[in-house]
């Protein structure tokens, strides 16, 4: 029953009477799949139903270098399964250091989309630079200038915000998560968009932000968002620098 799953997989669960959805497996053991803390099912059963384990798309990343220093994205040398870094320098002017999709926007909040990055600052922004990563819209000069966005930030004291903006009245939302990193922690990040009403954040499997509600009132297009992790500053001389070891999105197909 269990064979051929693996912890950290996403699954798809279906025929069931509420709890259909997509999960992430904390465990793989004999007859037994476990999920991690944050998803959380419904009491229902006994029933019979079927899971699928989901396969990797291969969407299509892009580097966004903004400054002639000029700003880096690139492969870290000699690591396992592979790291990417996106890196500011310290000359004065604007740079945007990210990794992205091209503005080719493939994922509809309103499908229950999840996004999963396993993220270290490892160096802490300074002066006005500032580290993002989540989902957005088209880009745009500066990420707080997305109108439509759902993501983490951290600036140089290290705190982690969850910030979201859904382009409609008083919507653009940045709250502390209460967690602070330091360079040399790696940490898994979590925004779970399945409830459009009251997006969560966590991290570590942890919620963070609990005491906020932060709904997504766009649809369509508004609400059709691609990955964006990465650096910028607006100008001066603010350093900083992200390592992504793995990312993941999923969602329903309808």
């Amino acid at each position: 029953m269990t064979a051929g799953f693996k912890v950290g997989q996403a699954i798809e669960v279906t025929g069931t009477t509420s709890n259909n959805g997509v999960y992430t497996l904390a465990g793989v053991t004999a007859g037994t799949l476990t999920l991690i803390a944050s998803d959380e099912l419904s009491a229902e059963g006994p029933v019979s139903c079927v899971v699928t384990a989901i396969g990797q798309p291969g969407y299509p990343w892009a580097k966004k270098i903004v400054g002639a220093a000029p700003p880096t994205v690139a492969m870290v040398a000699d690591t396992a399964g592979g790291v990417v870094q996106c890196a500011l320098t310290a000359d004065s002017q604007k740079q945007d250091a990210a990794l992205f999709m091209d503005d080719d926007r493939r994922f509809l909040i309103t499908q229950g989309v999840v996004f999963e990055a396993r993220v270290k600052v490892s160096t802490l922004p300074t002066d006005v630079a500032e580290a993002v990563w989540g989902l957005v819209g088209d880009w745009a000069d500066g990420p707080d200038n997305i109108t439509y966005s759902i993501f983490f930030t951290a600036d140089g004291s290290g705190l982690i915000y969850c910030e979201k903006d859904d382009g409609t009245g008083g919507s653009d939302q940045s709250v502390t998560s209460g967690v602070t990193v330091t360079n040399t922690d790696w940490k898994v990040y979590r925004i779970d968009c399945r409830d459009v009403a009251s997006i969560k954040f966590y991290i570590n499997g942890v919620r963070v932000a609990s005491s906020t509600t932060f709904p997504y009132i766009a649809t369509g297009a508004n609400a059709t968002l691609q990955p964006y992790l990465g650096l910028y500053k607006a100008t001066g001389t603010g350093t900083g620098t992200i390592q992504i070891d793995q990312v993941r999105i999923w969602g329903n197909r309808s």
